[in-house]
């Protein structure tokens, strides 16, 4: 993995840029960022790419909880992510952060692969938030363009769209109540998208 990370163009990986930019943002301002993806090796490859770029250290500046890892330590992993001024990021498998682990530390909340069972997804977004908290968190769902990633994300959403229309629908809704829109970049109410450095490589943004 470090012979791949050596290697890396990361000009080329838009992903890879993305989550670095966004990095060094929550760094320069003291959030805390929750990465996660349904895939280990990509996981292992950007901890790696962390530790390269920004001398981080695991179990420091990095944590990581994923289905290999034991119950004792993803309850160390957690607390220490939450709780340790030092914590920068936590690199979290989908399927693994789900009921039972609280990671509201977290500001910034990047999922790195479309998995398609939304349920999977939401419940590994909600452990960035607790009950009766007021605080936003900031979502960002990646997407490669022009890729088969793009039907995978339209068949995510239309999953998503019927379980909507199935629990949410009553007669004071519309289906335009259950669509996604299209954002501008430049005008989003996210500082952090608007900065040229992260928002560069976005070619459409939608707020679901």
């Amino acid at each position: 993995m470090d012979e791949l990370v050596d290697t890396t163009d990361l000009q080329e990986g838009t992903k890879a840029k993305f989550f670095l930019n966004m990095l060094s943002l929550c760094e320069s301002l003291g959030e805390k960022l929750l990465f996660f993806s349904p895939y280990l090796a990509p996981l292992k490859f950007l901890e790696r790419l962390t530790v390269k770029t920004k001398g981080w250290t695991s179990g420091r500046e990095i944590f990581v909880i994923t289905g290999g890892s034991k119950s004792g330590n993803q309850v160390w992993s957690m607390k220490g992510f939450n709780n340790s001024p030092d914590a920068k990021v936590l690199f979290g498998s989908i399927k693994a952060c789900r009921e039972g682990i609280s990671l509201v530390g977290a500001l910034r909340v990047i999922v790195l692969d479309v998995h398609l069972n939304p349920s999977v997804t939401r419940q590994a977004i909600g452990r960035a938030f607790s009950p009766g908290q007021k605080r936003k968190v900031f979502v960002y769902r990646l997407v490669a363009g022009d890729s088969p990633e793009e039907e995978d994300h339209k068949t995510f959403l239309q999953k998503e769209l019927i379980a909507k229309l199935w629990f949410e629908w009553n007669e004071y809704c519309g289906y335009r109540d259950f669509g996604v829109d299209t954002v501008d970049v430049k005008d989003c109410a996210d500082l952090f998208l608007e900065c040229p450095v992260l928002g560069e490589d976005v070619k459409f943004l939608y707020r679901s």
